[in-house]
Order: C-alpha cells, then structure tokens, then sequence
C-alpha cells in the first residue's frame, strides 16, 4: 500500500479485479487472506462466480476494491470469459508444485489475448511454502511471461508472502500513465454501472463445505 503524500481528501475510485485459475491453485486462500487476514485450511470449492471487497489508500485515492473469485473447473470456463468484460484487472495464477497448471493458465493468458479484452494483468505462481514440491522453475515462467511483458511474482496465501504486494502491483499498473483527470472518468465512483446480476455476496466464502480451493 502507497501512502497519501500530503492532506488533502483522497478521491474514491472503483476497480474490478478478477482472480483466474485452475482448480485448487490457490484463489479463493489468497483472496480470503487479502481480504480478511484469514487462510482456510480446509480448502473451499468455488461455485462459479464470488466476490470480495475491500478498500485500500493507494497514493492520493481511496480504492474501492470488488475482487471476483472464479472456479476453475472447465465447464465454467465459457461464464468466467463473461467475466473478462469490465475488469480492469486479473491476476492470472498458477501452483508453483504443480507443472500442468502452469500450462493451463498460459492458455487462458492467450485466450484473454485473442479477445483483446484491454485489462491489466499480472502472473502469480502461489504456494512457495511448498518449496521443496517445487514443479514449476521460476526463471522459466519468467522467460516466458517477458516474451509477453507480464509481471510475475510468487506468493504464500497461506503465510501471506507479497499475497498485499501482489495486488498492490495490479493497481499500480491500472493507475500508471493516467492523468487524474483520465483515472476519474475511468474509474471514478460515477462513471461505472453496478452490476446488477449479483448471485454471490461475500458472506458465501466461508459457507462453503466441498474441498477444493
């Protein structure tokens, strides 16, 4: 979190993030830990599409955060896309202890690719508490993420490694280059509609009884 450099109001603006994945990759803890400091150690399955919100000071601006969890399942893959539209963020997220879901989530990068869809994104691999089950080599993510000019960066959501840094790294890529005038008209409290379809609150997390993530 970046801190307001002098006294005056921050201004409030909204951003809608998005965490995408395979199942049981880490989503719903880091989300949960972002949010609420709290790590399930009985994993929750997500059921299409929940979300979380949280506000944070990040330099002169009060940010609305409503971060969307997504399942990862294939038969959800075609409402997750849905998804895609008005996000100005995604964290794309891969387990470090896993190979196969390193593979996957470079489809999904390619697919976000071809829709052109114009958000931010970034590239996590979660678990590095399990080091030593390691699958995925971080030099070749970053090898392959640079062809593509996608920040990577490696987190614990179970104890919380740069779990904070990690989001506050798709903000400030959001953010960058705009003039608060463009920031504003873009992400102002004003200039986006609600959306009005909302099956899922954020009391759902901690319901939940399926394994999974």
């Amino acid at each position: 979190m970046e801190n307001n450099s002098n006294n005056n109001p921050l201004t409030e603006i909204r951003l809608k993030l998005l965490i995408l994945g395979d199942s049981a990759v880490g989503k719903t803890s880091m989300l949960l830990k972002y949010t609420d400091n709290f790590f399930p150690e009985s994993h929750l399955a997500t059921i299409g599409i929940e979300f979380k919100t949280k506000e944070i000071k990040f330099n002169d601006y009060l940010v609305h955060l409503k971060i969307w969890d997504t399942a990862g399942q294939e038969r959800f893959r075609a409402i997750t896309k849905s998804y895609f539209r008005g996000s100005n963020g995604v964290i794309f997220m891969y387990n470090i202890t896993k190979k196969e879901t390193f593979k996957n989530v470079k489809d999904w990068i390619k697919d976000s690719e071809n829709n052109n869809f114009g958000f931010e994104k970034i590239l996590v691999g979660n678990k590095i508490d399990l080091e030593q089950i390691r699958e995925v080599e971080l030099k070749d993510v970053e090898e392959w993420a640079g062809q593509k000019n996608i920040n990577v960066l490696e987190i614990s959501a179970k104890n919380g490694t740069n779990v904070e840094k990690c989001f506050n790294e798709l903000i400030r890529l959001i953010l960058e280059n705009k003039s608060k005038q463009e920031i504003l008209e873009k992400f102002g409290m004003n200039s986006q509609k609600e959306e009005n379809t909302l099956n899922k609150g954020n009391n759902n997390f901690k319901d939940k009884k399926k394994k999974c993530c």
